[in-house]
């Protein structure tokens, strides 16, 4: 796709990788609807960039936002479905909102959206792509929750790859940890190895929306390293799980 003069809708805008994603677009000559729960407050200002708080947690917000979009830009060439957060805990309890609640953002809307675009621009090409995660393929402790969420969104752009017409593209991005307030959300206080940098991530993505790849990996070692060399995953869960219950201890002494 190339990206100058497009209409694009950016989810989870207002930090981390949707912050970026906007500020790379609009050097891009991309107008942007920049959405999240905050997106009002963002620090940035341009002519190409409209935000707008939406809570994409429910169909009606979904379905405003579109109609938002419409109205604004006439067409929408581009989504991207980045919002998404995550817990960090021991799921040792019931708890249905708990569990609602994050499927709502990560899965459920996304779904949704990704319909959405189907319905409204049947014989009108665009892209929509969403922001997955590394756990889609691997989960982690701490994560069971989100891992979850991330690996049904692998599975349904899979199907919708393989369903869609041509002109249609969905691509899926595979971060590994990426340094955003995402782990302060979770209340998760160390990092996994490795990190990197929202702006890296970023920029992976718009190279390949420029490309129309299907699969994104803004670190290509995960790619190659988990397909070619299992055993050192299992190696690094089993260390990941020592510091998680470590870590779950403490906060049951604290």
């Amino acid at each position: 796709m190339k990206l100058e003069g497009k209409y694009c809708i950016v989810t989870g805008g207002s930090s981390g990788i949707g912050y970026d994603l906007v500020k790379q677009l609009l050097d891009q000559g991309v107008h942007v609807l920049a959405v999240s729960r905050r997106a009002e407050k963002m620090a940035i200002e341009h002519e190409c960039l409209i935000k707008k708080n939406f809570d994409l947690s429910t169909k009606t917000a979904i379905d405003e936002m579109f109609d938002y979009a419409m109205e604004a830009f006439g067409q929408i060439d581009l989504f991207i479905a980045n919002a998404g957060f995550a817990y960090y805990e021991i799921l040792d309890y019931s708890d249905w909102r708990h569990i609602e609640d994050i499927f709502r953002l990560n899965t459920l809307g996304v779904i949704y959206s990704a319909t959405k675009m189907k319905e409204r621009f049947k014989d009108s090409p665009f892209n929509f792509m969403v922001t997955a995660s590394a756990v889609s393929f691997l989960s982690m402790p701490g994560h069971a929750l989100y891992s979850s969420t991330k690996a049904a969104i692998r599975g349904f752009m899979d199907a919708m790859q393989l369903e869609s017409q041509k002109h249609h593209v969905f691509q899926t991005v595979f971060p590994v940890a990426v340094k955003t307030p995402f782990f302060v959300r979770a209340k998760q206080e160390h990092l996994p190895w490795p990190v990197q940098s929202s702006e890296h991530v970023a920029k992976t993505m718009i190279k390949g929306i420029k490309k129309d790849k299907k699969r994104i990996y803004p670190f290509k070692l995960f790619k190659y390293s988990y397909l070619l060399l299992p055993w050192f995953f299992v190696i690094y869960v089993k260390i990941q799980t020592k510091k998680f219950f470590k870590i779950m201890r403490r906060r049951k002494e604290e």
